[in-house]
């Protein structure tokens, strides 16, 4: 079928790719199918168009691709409405907002979009974690992952050197004097 788009003109989108958020999204009840369109220059981000209003686009992010520990608590009552079968089928993103310092480029953790794959069928959530913030700053939470990542690399590869130094000692041939 084809869609009329703001940002990309108009578009060829498979049915079958279609989600449908059965209660729309908060402030866009109305707005109930939309389509994940590929980031042209990044593939951390994807665009959840509308297919009702063209005029209706968000930027949005999986928190797993720039946060090591997220995870949120899924409903009974929201695993029962998508009809989620197993963890993979859910897949959740987060909404987007790029201000005008790209570097304060923010996550809403507070509000995720939870899409069951195999149906595509989605639902946005209010997150009860007090440490999923509507503003959740994606390069300040990459820039502590990457400290995390040299330390523990740092970590094992001296853990290793260590232990090849340990290795060589206790295996080295004995010195004839």
């Amino acid at each position: 079928m084809k869609v009329q788009t703001k940002f990309f003109g108009e578009i060829e989108v498979n049915e079958e790719k279609i989600i449908t958020l059965s209660d729309g999204m908060l402030g866009f009840e109305n707005n109930k199918r939309f389509v994940l369109i590929p980031h042209q220059k990044d593939n951390m981000f994807k665009w959840f168009q509308s297919i009702e209003d063209p005029l209706i686009c968000f930027l949005v992010i999986e928190p797993v691709l720039f946060m090591f520990n997220y995870s949120l608590e899924i409903s009974d009552e929201t695993v029962s409405k998508l009809k989620i079968k197993t963890a993979e089928e859910a897949v959740i993103y987060a909404l987007v907002v790029i201000p005008e310092d790209p570097m304060k480029i923010s996550a809403n953790l507070a509000g995720p979009i939870v899409i069951n794959s195999r149906n595509r069928t989605g639902v946005q959530v209010v997150s009860n974690n007090p440490d999923h913030q509507i503003k959740h700053y994606i390069i300040e939470e990459l820039k502590s992952n990457a400290a995390k990542l040299m330390t523990n690399f740092a970590a094992a590869v001296s853990g290793k050197v260590a232990a090849s130094v340990e290795t060589l000692t206790t295996n080295a041939p004995e010195s004839k004097q």
